[in-house]
Parts: structure tokens; C-alpha cells; sequence
């Protein structure tokens, strides 16, 4: 590395860089030459965002597109297609907070927001309502969906409606807030993987 002088120094690890203390009054062949500390939170370029609907939906079997882009720091998510692309490997940790609307209904309803990477369900929201004789009109309930997952540069992640009632849709907003959002962002980068040494 060329430092000659004892202190704490970041290196490249096997994926992540990791911070070392080195002793160079030792051999480099002495266990105490080079002690491991930990890891080092370095990211090639920072990657979160935060989407919200405005708008209702209740289309199926299609990625939920999102009205408002609070935040997309490294333009992974794309809020027009739904889609979040991973622009490196690492780990990465997503969220999905949904209010369903239920027309009135005897019988159950219900809705079911799928978590999608590169087309292959892989987690789910769900929420469901029945109106009794002591509740009239309309139903609303709030669920939610949260996954951390190991991603490769070019995975996509969506979030779409399946299986869901009839009567059932994601409701955008309500007395002019925002009640459905999407958020997610880079934990840990393989970092190993974006620099090369």
C-alpha cells in the first residue's frame, strides 16, 4: 500500500471495503501486523428514493406506477413504469405502505399488493374488510410490505395488484395526503464488484 506509518486505513475486502488497524513495526508475516476492525459504509454513488399515487388504482397484474417523486437520488426508480432498477450490487431494503378502498360488501374482500423482482413474486401486502349490519358504506384498511434483499446491477424490482376483489383498489390519497408510498434504498454496496484494484 506504501503507508509506513502505525494508524487505522480502509482497504478493499472481499465485497465490502473494511477498515484495518496496521502496525508496521511488525512483519507483514506477524498476526499483529494488520488487525481487522470492521466494515466501512462506502457506497459508489448513493441510491434511495420515495414514490407516492395520487391517483387510485386498481388495474392487476401490471407494476403500479406512482404520481409523485419525492426523492430519487441515483435515478434508479422510475416512477412513470413502477420500476426500480439496482444500479450495483448490494443489499438493498424496500418498503410499501397502501390504503385499500372496499366498496360495501357482504361477503369478504380483499387486495393483495405483490413485491416483483425481474417478474417473480416474492413477497406480499394484503388486506381484506366485510361489512356487518353495524357498518355502513365504504371500508378503507392500511397494510403494508417491507423486504430487504441481495440484488445484482440490473435487477428490477416492481410492486403490482393480484388476486384482489372486484370492489377492492389502492386508494391515492386522502383529504389531499398522500396515503400510498414506495420507498427504497442501498444499505450496502458489494463494493468489491464497483472498484476495481
Amino acid at each position: 500500500m506504501g503507508h509506513t506509518f502505525n494508524g487505522i486505513y480502509s482497504i478493499v475486502g472481499a465485497k465490502f471495503m473494511e477498515t484495518v488497524f496496521c502496525d508496521f513495526c511488525k512483519t507483514p508475516s506477524d498476526p499483529g501486523f494488520q488487525t481487522w476492525i470492521g466494515f466501512d459504509d462506502v457506497k459508489s454513488s448513493p441510491t434511495y428514493f420515495t414514490v407516492q399515487r395520487f391517483q387510485n388504482f386498481r388495474q392487476q397484474d401490471v407494476p403500479i406506477p406512482f404520481d409523485v417523486e419525492l426523492l430519487n437520488v441515483g435515478g434508479a426508480m422510475n416512477a412513470q413504469t413502477g420500476k426500480f432498477t439496482a444500479p450495483r450490487a448490494g443489499t438493498y431494503f424496500f418498503s410499501f405502505v397502501g390504503w385499500a378502498y372496499f366498496s360495501p360488501s357482504t361477503s369478504q374482500v380483499n387486495i393483495n399488493v405483490g413485491l416483483f423482482l425481474n417478474g417473480n413474486s416474492i413477497g406480499r401486502g394484503h388486506a381484506d374488510e366485510m361489512t356487518n349490519n353495524l357498518q355502513i358504506g365504504d371500508q378503507y384498511e392500511t397494510f403494508t410490505l417491507q423486504s430487504t434483499l441481495n440484488l445484482q446491477a440490473g435487477n428490477q424490482i416492481w410492486l403490482q395488484m393480484f388476486g384482489s376483489s372486484s370492489g377492492a383498489l389502492l386508494t391515492g390519497s386522502y383529504a389531499s395526503s398522500y396515503v400510498t408510498t414506495f420507498t427504497g434504498l442501498l444499505l450496502q454496496e458489494e463494493i468489491s464488484q464497483s472498484v476495481k484494484v
